[in-house]
């Protein structure tokens, strides 16, 4: 072997002597692999990420492989990702915290593996709005963990809010499924952001709501849900109420206005008065009349009449000839039309019962006008009966003056002797049928004019001188209501002037010339 060969091999063998004190060097500084991975497969870096929470948790205080998360044999120690978490972790991965489409997040959002990340905090997400999330900023720096179960179903399970606030809601949250606080409270919202969740529950009543009605808690304190007893006073103020000194009901507003729609309370008050059924204006028709507040809203007098019913009187007891109030012929919560004929009959029963003997005479409006609030004085009875008008002789023109008004019937004390006495006295009056048999007081029955005497006198049936030719005209002799004549300026001034001295001494003719049997 050449002196340069010798030189080549001994720098050779010297190469090797170094690699092989570097490579024994190396094998004694190397850092212990993990169990089960072979040194030579194991990267510098393993030293840094194994002291990662990540890591720590799986490798060194769990019971996870390498092999379990990594296929180092094929692809090294790459990131696997999300993956292999699902592979213990199906229950976390079933109710997982996926973020959402826009901001999605896996297993490594939250679990960090990475040497230089720092554990994640829920709030380093949710301190800004998280897509339909708000903000967290109410318990920003409470434990997130006492209320949220990330990987739990249900994901939320409050914490006893009792424990840091005093309030409690024991007249509010004792029904039936309540959830205490949260049924109104949500974790991050503002207390105030309550107000809203109101309707969720009590969706009825609903609005619309008057104004200054319109939160909920302007009424109600909020953890007991109870109304203080002078709320209503405390904005609108105490009220004189009708009546309210004699009826304890009307002393509650509540009793007519409901809080939610106090406008309303005009058709309350058929709830207690319902033995009262009004047609009178309408539904409010009870507020129209009497006036639920006011100066004099402690009586229980309703408004005057006319002050609607203005063109019927200037005062309540201003129609019907004065006097008469509004309620003596209507009734107040009926504002039918009275019958007329009854209500006449409640003053004029006397006068009612008497037309029932005339049929013309029974309305009352056909003499009176068809105005009850102002009567009419009865016209002239000829305006009806204008027969009788035209055929009424001079005395009998005044109708009254024999007949009663209202029944018509000729009065008792209006017999023709009560005008004729005189006439009353003679014979005629005396036959069957009396003045009427020869008179009519008026058209249209009866005769038009007293009859012949020789209709109840025939003269076949007179005695002696009547039955002469010459005493044919019977008031020659006669008149109507008058004794016959007989003396001698009755025969002789006509008929028989050649016989005023026969017999002077005789002052009747009829003492030889006889006119009866």
């Amino acid at each position: 072997m050449t002196p340069r060969a010798r030189a080549v091999v001994a720098t050779l063998a010297l190469a090797v002597a170094v690699l092989a004190a570097a490579a024994a060097a190396l094998v004694t500084f190397w850092p212990r692999s993990p169990p089960g991975v072979p040194p030579a497969l194991v990267p510098a870096s393993w030293e840094s990420y194994r002291t990662s929470p990540g890591h720590r948790t799986h490798v060194d205080g769990g019971k996870a492989e390498c092999k379990d998360c990594h296929d180092y044999a094929r692809e090294g120690f790459i990131n696997p990702g999300a993956a292999p978490c699902v592979r213990c972790h199906e229950k976390e991965q079933s109710h997982g915290h996926t973020g959402s489409a826009a901001r999605p997040t896996n297993c490594l959002t939250c679990h960090a593996f990475a040497p230089d990340e720092k554990p994640a905090t829920c709030i380093g997400c949710h301190r800004d709005a998280q897509d339909h999330l708000a903000a967290v900023g109410v318990h920003a720096s409470a434990d997130c963990a006492a209320c949220h179960r990330v990987h739990e179903s249900p994901s939320i399970v409050p914490a006893d809010c009792g424990g840091c606030h005093e309030e409690r809601a024991q007249g509010h949250a004792s029904h039936a499924g309540d959830k205490g606080c949260p049924d109104c409270h949500t974790g991050h919202a503002p207390a105030a952001a309550a107000i809203a969740a109101c309707s969720t529950c009590h969706a009825q009543p609903a609005g619309p709501k008057p104004a200054g009605h319109d939160t909920c808690i302007g009424c109600h304190a909020p953890h007991d849900f109870a109304t203080s007893p002078g709320v209503c006073a405390g904005c609108h103020g105490a009220k004189p109420t009708l009546a309210a000194a004699v009826v304890s009901a009307h002393g509650a507003c509540t009793s007519c206005h409901a809080p939610h729609a106090p406008a309303q309370a005009a058709g309350s008050c058929t709830g207690c008065h319902t033995a009262t059924r009004v047609a009178h204006g309408g539904s409010a028709s009870c507020t129209g009349c009497h006036q639920p507040h006011g100066q004099d809203a402690d009586t229980t007098v309703a408004v005057a009449c006319t002050s609607c019913h203005t063109r019927v009187a200037p005062t309540d007891t201003g129609a019907h000839a004065g006097g008469v109030a509004c309620e003596g012929c209507h009734k107040p919560h009926d504002a039918t039309p009275p019958d007329r004929r009854a209500v006449c009959a409640s003053c004029h029963a006397s006068e009612v019962n008497l037309t029932g003997a005339s049929k013309g005479h029974a309305d009352c409006a056909s003499c009176h006008g068809a105005s009850a609030h102002a009567p009419a004085a009865a016209p002239p009875c000829g305006s009806c009966h204008g027969a009788e008008r035209a055929t009424a002789p001079v005395g009998h023109q005044k109708c009254q003056a024999c007949h009663q008004p209202h029944s018509g019937s000729v009065e008792p004390q209006a017999a023709c002797a009560s005008c004729h006495a005189t006439e009353a006295a003679s014979a005629h009056a005396k036959v069957k049928g009396g003045c009427e048999s020869c008179h009519r007081p008026h058209g249209p029955a009866g005769v038009a004019a007293p009859p012949a005497c020789a209709t109840c006198h025939a003269r076949p049936q007179l005695p002696a001188l009547h039955a002469d030719p010459a005493h044919g005209n019977c008031a020659t002799c006669h008149s109507s209501h008058g004794p016959p004549r007989s003396d001698r300026a009755t025969c002789t001034g006509t008929c028989h002037a050649d016989r005023r001295d026969h017999q002077p001494q005789a002052q009747v003719c009829t003492g030889c010339h006889v006119f009866r049997r």
